[in-house]
């Protein structure tokens, strides 16, 4: 996801790297109907993410790099003359036994998430679907006021898998954004993610942590495969210039309340 934090304290990346499917390969499928997306490298870059995150994760959303080969062009055509019907032959048509079709089961598509709201640190922010950028990370909102939903992962309604949010804390141009309450979220927190339909999914915080970019488990952060749960990404820790924004991400994890 494509997603630079350009923060108050001033230029800054905040990245959330996807795992990468391994040496020579780059591209990334869901295992939900909604698409594959192709990534020149996993990242993802956060300015500020609810469950699990640092700074640098990836999470920004300009865009999907989808792709795939191009089947080659036949290079030459074969000569075929046809065989000329004898004089006063009526045409023969081909017998063609029609068949009912079977239209492939399609599952139902998980709602899309609308607004993350964590009532005990007063927390109501819209959230917007966002993809992959152009160079591979994660596309987060400009806007700290709003956080971003990786919508190539699982959604809300899904049965496994976790849904990952992921925003800016702040930013030059806006100012401090609402994701910097998340510091103040503690274990047993419910946090609700309200849909466009259905009803409204909540989850009770299980973990805080800052977590070092250069340690984070993205395998486990976007994992579509393994228990439903809710990681909600931003930028934490020290402020550090010299390398470019903040050392950390602050990372919540959230699993689904009966």
């Amino acid at each position: 996801m494509g997603l630079g934090t350009r923060g108050t304290r001033g230029d800054r990346s905040c990245r959330l790297r996807h795992p990468s499917p391994g040496p020579g390969s780059c591209s990334v499928v869901t295992n939900s109907p909604r698409r594959a997306v192709v990534l020149a490298s996993a990242a993802l870059s956060f300015g500020l993410v609810v469950v699990s995150a640092g700074c640098t994760a990836a999470g920004t959303d300009t865009g999907t790099g989808a792709g795939g080969d191009r089947a080659a062009a036949p290079t030459s055509q074969a000569n075929v003359s046809p065989t000329p019907r004898p004089a006063g032959a009526a045409p023969v048509s081909p017998s063609i036994t029609a068949r009912p079709a079977e239209l492939p089961s399609v599952a139902a598509q998980s709602p899309t998430p609308a607004r993350l709201v964590v009532p005990a640190v007063g927390l109501d922010l819209p959230i917007a679907a966002t993809g992959v950028a152009e160079d591979g990370q994660m596309a987060l909102p400009p806007d700290p006021r709003t956080i971003g939903w990786y919508r190539y992962g699982s959604g809300p309604g899904d049965r496994v898998g976790s849904v990952v949010l992921g925003g800016h804390v702040d930013s030059r141009e806006f100012g401090a954004g609402p994701l910097v309450r998340l510091r103040k979220v503690r274990r047993g927190d419910v946090v609700e993610v309200r849909s466009t339909a259905g009803p409204v999914v909540r989850y009770r915080v299980v973990e805080v942590r800052d977590i070092p970019k250069k340690k984070l488990a993205v395998g486990y952060l976007f994992d579509r495969a393994g228990p439903r749960r809710l990681q909600v990404v931003t930028c934490g820790g020290p402020y550090d210039a010299g390398n470019g924004g903040y050392r950390d991400n602050l990372v919540v994890t959230a699993d689904p309340m009966p």
